[in-house]
C-alpha cells in the first residue's frame, strides 16, 4: 500500500515543483516589466525636465509709459514723497493739540491734626480742599489754533512744493532718456551707412574708381563709429538709472517709453503775465505765505503769554471748629523781572525772516520765468537752425556731390563725399542736442510756472502716431 502511493505523492511534488518555478518565471517577468515602465517614464520625465530648464523664458513684455503717466507712477510710488507726505499727519496732530486747552485743573487737599480740646478744638482732622485752573484770558487759544492750521497749511503746500519738484526731475529724466536713445540709434545708424559705404567702395575699388587709401579710411570711420556706439550706451543705461530713481522702482523691469523730444505747445503771454500767474499757482510761494501767517501768529501767541495766565478756583475750608469756609481762590504772575521781551524779539524777527523768504521767493519767481523763456527762445532758433538750414543744405550738398561723383566728375572722390556725409551725421547729432535744450528750457517754465502740465503738453494715448519707444536696456 505504502508502495502503491508513492509514485502519486512523487508525481504530487513534481507538478507543485513546476507551479512554483512558473510563477516565479512569470513573478520575474513582471518585475522586469515593470521596471521596464518605471525606466520609460523617468526618462520621459528627465527629457522633458532637462527641455523645459533649458528652454528660455520669454522675455517680460515691456510696459508703455508716456510722461504723464511717469509723473504718476513716481507720485504714486517715490518713497521720498511717500516719507514727507507724513509731514501732514505730524501737522494735524498739531492742530489737534492747538484746539485741546493746554491746562488741566488741580485739586488741592490739605488735612491737618488739631490740638489740644483745651484750645477749643472741636474737630481734630480739619482740612481745607481746593480746586484750580489756569486761565487764559488774551485770547491765547485762538492764536494757538491759528499757529496750528498755518503750520498744517504750510505742510501741505510744502508738500506740494516737493511733488512739484520730483514732477520736474521726472520730465528731464524721461526727456534724457529719449535724448540719449536717439543718440544711441544715430550711432547704429552711422555705422550702418559707414558699412554701406565701404561696401560700394569695394566695387569701386575693383573697377580702378577708388583707391586702396580711401578704402583704409571708410573702413577706420567704421571703427570711430563703433567706439561712440558704445559711450552711447553707457550713456543711455545711466539715464535709465536716473528715470527708475525718480519713478521709485526696484529692478530691471522694462517700459517702452511713448515721447519725443518736441516741445509742447507752449503759451505765447509775455514774462510779466507768466510770472503773475506763477506767483498764484507756486506751492512753495504758498508755502511762504502760509509761513508769514503762522509766524504772526506765533507772535500775537507770546505777546498774550509775556504777562501770564490767571489761576482760579473755588476752595472749601472745615476748620478745627466744625466752622464751614466756602470762597475763592486767585493767583496772578507779577511781571517784574521776566517780561518775556527776548521772546518776543525772536518771535518778531521770525516774522521778519518769513517775509524776506517771501520776497526773496517772489523774486526768485520773475527771474526764473524770464530765464526759462530767454533759454527756451535761444534754444528754439538753435533747433530751428538745424531743421530750417543746416539739415536741408547738407541733404542737397550730398545728394549733388553723389550725383557728380556718378557722372563720373574727376574732382569729386569718396573723401568728399564721406566729409559731407560726416557733417550730415554732426549736424542730425547737434540737432538732437538743440531739442534736448528745448525740453530742458520747457522743464525750467514748468518748474518756474509751478505747473508739469506745460512740460507735459495735452496727453496723448501711449500708441500715438510718432512715438520714441527707447526700451530699457
Amino acid at each position: 500500500m505504502a508502495n502503491s502511493r508513492w509514485p502519486l505523492k512523487q508525481a504530487m511534488a513534481i507538478r507543485e515543483g513546476w507551479i512554483s518555478m512558473a510563477i516565479y518565471a512569470n513573478y520575474r517577468r513582471l518585475r522586469v516589466w515593470i521596471a521596464a515602465c518605471v525606466g520609460v517614464l523617468g526618462a520621459s520625465f528627465g527629457a522633458a525636465w532637462f527641455a523645459a530648464a533649458e528652454t528660455p523664458l520669454p522675455a517680460p513684455t515691456p510696459v508703455p509709459l508716456t510722461l504723464d503717466a511717469a509723473i504718476r507712477l513716481a507720485l504714486q510710488q517715490n518713497p521720498e514723497i511717500a516719507a514727507l507726505r507724513q509731514q501732514h499727519g505730524i501737522a494735524a496732530a498739531g492742530v489737534v493739540i492747538a484746539r485741546a486747552y493746554p491746562f488741566n485743573p488741580v485739586w488741592d487737599n490739605r488735612v491737618r491734626s488739631a490740638f489740644p480740646a483745651s484750645a477749643g478744638v472741636t474737630t481734630r482732622t480739619p482740612f481745607d480742599s481746593t480746586v484750580l485752573l489756569e486761565l487764559e484770558i488774551r485770547g491765547q487759544g485762538k492764536f494757538r489754533k491759528a499757529a496750528a492750521n498755518a503750520a498744517l497749511s504750510r505742510a501741505d503746500w510744502e508738500i506740494a512744493a516737493q511733488e512739484l519738484s520730483l514732477a520736474i526731475r521726472v520730465v528731464r529724466a524721461f526727456d534724457a532718456v529719449v535724448y540719449r536713445y536717439q543718440k544711441n540709434q544715430l550711432a547704429i545708424t552711422t555705422i550702418e551707412l559707414n558699412r554701406k559705404t565701404t561696401e560700394e567702395a569695394k566695387g569701386l575699388l575693383n573697377v580702378g574708381k577708388l583707391r586702396p587709401a580711401d578704402l583704409i579710411i571708410l573702413r577706420s570711420e567704421i571703427d570711430d563709429a563703433r567706439a561712440q556706439l558704445g559711450q552711447a550706451r553707457t550713456a543711455l543705461a545711466t539715464a535709465w538709472n536716473e528715470l527708475r530713481s525718480s519713478l521709485g522702482v526696484v529692478g530691471v523691469e522694462p517700459f517702452d517709453l511713448q515721447g519725443e523730444l518736441a516741445a509742447p505747445p507752449l503759451s505765447t503771454d509775455p514774462a510779466p503775465v507768466l510770472a503773475e500767474a506763477a506767483h498764484k499757482g507756486r506751492p512753495d510761494r504758498r508755502a511762504r505765505e502760509t509761513a508769514v501767517a503762522e509766524a504772526d501768529a506765533r507772535l500775537r501767541l507770546e505777546v498774550a503769554n509775556r504777562f501770564g495766565n490767571l489761576t482760579a478756583g473755588p476752595t472749601y475750608e472745615f476748620d478745627n471748629g466744625s466752622v464751614n469756609n466756602v470762597g475763592a481762590q486767585f493767583a496772578m504772575p507779577l511781571p517784574v523781572l521776566n517780561t518775556h521781551c527776548g521772546e518776543i524779539m525772536q518771535r518778531n524777527a521770525e516774522k521778519a525772516r518769513a517775509a524776506l523768504d517771501l520776497r526773496r521767493t517772489d523774486v526768485q519767481i520773475d527771474q526764473q520765468v524770464e530765464a526759462a523763456l530767454a533759454r527756451l527762445k535761444q534754444a528754439r532758433a538753435w533747433a530751428d537752425t538745424y531743421v530750417r538750414e543746416v539739415l536741408p543744405n547738407l541733404e542737397a550738398s550730398l545728394k549733388d556731390l553723389r550725383k557728380l561723383f556718378e557722372q563720373g566728375d574727376p574732382s569729386v572722390d569718396v573723401l568728399r563725399i564721406l566729409d559731407v556725409q560726416r557733417k550730415l551725421l554732426k549736424a542730425r547729432d547737434g540737432l538732437l542736442d538743440a531739442q534736448l535744450e528745448v525740453r530742458q528750457a520747457v522743464a525750467d517754465l514748468a518748474a518756474a510756472m509751478g505747473d508739469p502740465a506745460v512740460a507735459v503738453g495735452p496727453c496723448t494715448d501711449s500708441g500715438s502716431s510718432n512715438p520714441t519707444p527707447p526700451k530699457a536696456p
